[in-house]
């Protein structure tokens, strides 16, 4: 009886260590980019979370940005700044596949990392938002680098900021892109996310301001993968130019795919796009023949145009070997600065045991709001909703199969 009572107890105390581990790391919606066995010295070391896709969705624009944030994560493990305060960083993943459902999943599994300071993420704005929610809650500052909803900024979340410029910007700058081409009517369609729905209503607006006529207006669905009456509607119509206001992989808007399908069904009218389509995704599978030709707008210049875009490509391709940076992983590179640069006031001013305590995550969102550097991608600042002051878009074409900054357009 004692030796089952023995076996009993310790199967006890063996699941609640089980459970107490799962805890510690927070389950399973997290991966730590940090080595288990890195010695840490007796340095303090603090977690930057990275909240996008990785394994589904939108995932061009979610490992680019990941690797930019190990990126700056293992720049400031080297700097002065670590080393004089003795900290250290780590960066958790987290995969939220580009849905909006997983959002509360990974927010919460990212919260839960005690030593946390802020977040990288998310990507999609319809991901964004209830990611924000439990951010918001727990008093963790979130730092988008390409969520471009203008309303994301306007929620009453103090902690939310963002390096990217916005789709009230893309959306009139596209516009003005399409007449300046010498286009005057459009099909305009959206994906039925709340990105492209936003897209399409700041492009609408512009448009029609200019005299541009709309001859169709259509929204597909995520993951759709027959467009064959949206593409006969538009054929019948005749329209300049298609403007798709969406995301380009198959699982979430499939502009890629639609692409294809307004080629192979007849419609030469080039697709006039947002961000969501400026990738090699977007490319792939639209395929040489639907993709030519296709112009999109996107926050930021050509990395190499960026004011340290020359270094950051260096380092980049460096430290990640046949891996080509894209611009949003810029704009992430520069929002994991501006937490590290942030942590690095508040542990110097309250000492780094204070950092990842309330008040420390707290004094990590006020300096935020008063950060001034500069980045990658130019001046790192924001205004008082938390909107990077360095607004800028360049509007690309598909040249050749690659995506260059539009000769007519960019100077």
């Amino acid at each position: 009886m004692k030796s089952k009572l023995r076996f009993i107890v310790a199967a006890m105390l063996t699941l609640a260590l089980c459970f107490a581990l799962v805890a510690c790391n927070g389950g399973d919606d997290t991966t730590s980019s940090a080595p288990a066995d890195a010695p840490t010295d007796g340095k303090t070391t603090f977690a930057i979370g990275f909240g996008g896709p990785l394994t589904q969705g939108s995932v061009g624009f979610g490992q680019g940005a990941l690797r930019a944030t190990q990126l700056a994560v293992k720049q400031a493990n080297e700097s002065d700044q670590a080393r004089d305060l003795n900290i250290e960083f780590r960066v958790v993943e987290a995969d939220d596949q580009s849905d909006p459902t997983r959002a509360p999943v990974v927010a919460n599994a990212l919260v839960s990392e005690r030593d946390l300071v802020g977040v990288v993420g998310h990507f999609n704005s319809a991901v964004t938002e209830p990611a924000g929610l439990v951010y918001n809650e727990a008093g963790v500052i979130q730092i988008s680098y390409g969520s471009t909803r203008p309303d994301l900024t306007h929620m009453g979340r103090d902690n939310f900021f963002r390096t990217c410029a916005t789709d009230a910007l893309q959306g009139p700058t596209a516009a003005q892109s399409a007449w300046d081409l010498g286009f005057r009517s459009a099909a305009l369609i959206d994906d039925s996310s709340t990105y492209g729905q936003g897209l399409v209503e700041a492009f609408t607006t512009k448009w029609i301001e200019l005299g541009g006529e709309v001859l169709v207006e259509e929204s597909t669905q995520q993951g759709q993968s027959d467009f064959g009456p949206v593409v006969t509607r538009i054929r019948a119509a005749g329209p300049d130019f298609v403007f798709f206001a969406g995301t380009g992989d198959a699982t979430t808007g499939a502009g890629g795919l639609f692409a294809r399908q307004l080629k192979d069904g007849g419609v030469e009218a080039p697709m006039v796009g947002g961000d969501g389509i400026q990738d090699q995704v977007f490319i792939d599978e639209a395929g040489a023949t639907g993709a030519e030709g296709t112009i999109a707008t996107k926050p930021g210049m050509p990395i190499e145009d960026m004011p340290e875009g020359a270094a950051f490509l260096q380092a980049y391709e460096a430290e990640f070997p046949g891996e080509a940076a894209g611009g949003f992983d810029a704009f992430a590179f520069d929002a994991a600065n501006a937490i590290i640069n942030a942590v690095f006031e508040v542990a110097a001013d309250k000492g780094a045991a204070e950092v990842a305590t309330p008040a420390g995550r707290r004094a990590i969102i006020e300096a935020v709001h008063n950060i001034n550097f500069n980045g990658v991608t130019g001046p790192v600042s924001f205004d008082e909703f938390g909107d990077n002051n360095n607004a800028i878009i360049t509007t690309f074409l598909v040249q050749d199969g690659e995506w260059i900054a539009h000769p007519e357009i960019h100077p």
